[in-house]
Formats: C-alpha cells, sequence, structure tokens
C-alpha cells in the first residue's frame, strides 16, 4: 500500500512515497510550484496521504486539491505516541512537524539528545532518555533573520561569507546571523550537559561547522517520523 507522507513547511514542501517501510521517491517544492507538483504526485499514485502541515489551511486545501479522491490525514500532536510523550500542558500546541521529528529522533537518540530544526525558523527540542520532550525553542531562522535587517535597516545584505571577524558588510551581516543561532544552540546544548544533537533543515549544513562535535546532520526528520506514525499504532 503506497502512502504519501508530507511535510509542509513554511517555506518548502518535503514528500515521500512509502511502501513497506521503503522510500520509493523523495522530493521536495516551494510553495510556488504546486503545478509542477501535482504532475509529479498524479504519477504516483498513492492510496492515502499523512502530512504534517505548519503553514495554514490555504496551503493544505491546495495541497488536497492536488489528488481529488485521495485520502488525507494531517496529523496534530498528541500527549504520547510511537514511545514519546509530549511535555506540553496543552499537547496539540505544539508544532505538528517538531513532535513528527521527536519522534523520528526517538530512534535515532536512544539516550536523549536535542532536535534542531534549521528552517524559516529554528526551533530546538530537547528529548530524555525515556522518550519525555522536555520542551524547546523557536527563534528566527537564518533567512528571516536577514530579511528582517534588510526590511527594518538600510542594510541590504548581499551574497555574503562566513568571516571572523568579518571585513565588510555582507559578510558582517551573515557572519553575524550565523554566529547569533550557533551561539543559541551551543549554549543550549552546554546548559542540558552537551548530549547528542541532531541537525536537519535547509541551514543544517551552513550551521554545522559552527556547532559542537557531538552534531550530526539528519535528512527528512520529520518524514520519518510521519513515517513511524503511519506504521505503527498509537
Amino acid at each position: 500500500m503506497k502512502k504519501l507522507l508530507i511535510d509542509c513547511g513554511n517555506s518548502r514542501i518535503k514528500w515521500g512515497l512509502r511502501e513497506a517501510g521503503n522510500w520509493l521517491a523523495l522530493g521536495n517544492s516551494v510553495h510556488g510550484e504546486l503545478d509542477e507538483l501535482a504532475s509529479v504526485w498524479k504519477k504516483l499514485p498513492p492510496c492515502c496521504a499523512i502530512g504534517s502541515n505548519v503553514a495554514g489551511k490555504a496551503v493544505q486545501d491546495s495541497l488536497e486539491a492536488l489528488l481529488p479522491g485521495t485520502r488525507f490525514e494531517w496529523i496534530r500532536a498528541s500527549a504520547s505516541r510511537c514511545g514519546v510523550t509530549n511535555g506540553y500542558p496543552d499537547p496539540v500546541r505544539l508544532g505538528s512537524d517538531r513532535w513528527a521529528a521527536l519522534i523520528a529522533a526517538k530512534k535515532l537518540l536512544p539516550d536523549g539528545g536535542i532536535i534542531i530544526a534549521a528552517g524559516t525558523a529554528l526551533t530546538v527540542d530537547i528529548l530524555d532518555d525515556e522518550g519525555n520532550f522536555e520542551g524547546g525553542f523557536i527563534m528566527p531562522g537564518l533567512a528571516t533573520m536577514l530579511d528582517s535587517l534588510s526590511r527594518t535597516t538600510c542594510l541590504e545584505p548581499g551574497e555574503g561569507h562566513f568571516a571572523f571577524p568579518a571585513k565588510n558588510t555582507d559578510d558582517a551581516v551573515l557572519s553575524g546571523a550565523i554566529l547569533a543561532l550557533s551561539g543559541a544552540i551551543e549554549k543550549i546544548s552546554r546548559l542540558q550537559g552537551n548530549p547528542e544533537c541532531l541537525i536537519f533543515g535547509g541551514d543544517a549544513a551552513l550551521l554545522l561547522p559552527h556547532l559542537g562535535a557531538r552534531v550530526r546532520i539528519t535528512d527528512n526528520l520529520v518524514l520519518e517520523g510521519l513515517a513511524e506514525i503511519s506504521e505503527h499504532a498509537p
């Protein structure tokens, strides 16, 4: 039975076709490429779709319209699922993408650790060795920081590169944003006892060199969590 798994983020839509525990296809698109996405999905075709959506109801409706007649299930965080216990007093207030990533991380971090999503927003979540989500942090992602500076100051960041210290404005802006995010991650990790960390998302590779040795990139963590949810009973 082929299932379409969808990670609909603020900027991109990642997806995977899965059958019998194996990935048959993986892809991603920006929100403005729905026509191209429709042509790809119609060639699959899945029996059902299971997704995480943090981009709003309008985007969700647009995605469902790409596969008329296909049953869609959009997950929400719950009190517990797949061995992970949600530490939020109101469990559904936790983003579905963070919830799915925590569920995938449970298999990869047997001793607990930190899960970092480096996208439009940067989230840092803490999972203990018993699968308890202890809480986390949300801050602007790299592109969001740069866009904010562009909109609220006279700075117009160009193609900067990391430098320490930076000797031109473009490098200074990019380097400052990287140091702000990596510094926040390092501080959280240090306060938590420097556990193993997983990082994923569009800016993961850019941030990785500025983080500690116990951080590794893990691709498609939200999709892997959706697979766990779809293949195991609550």
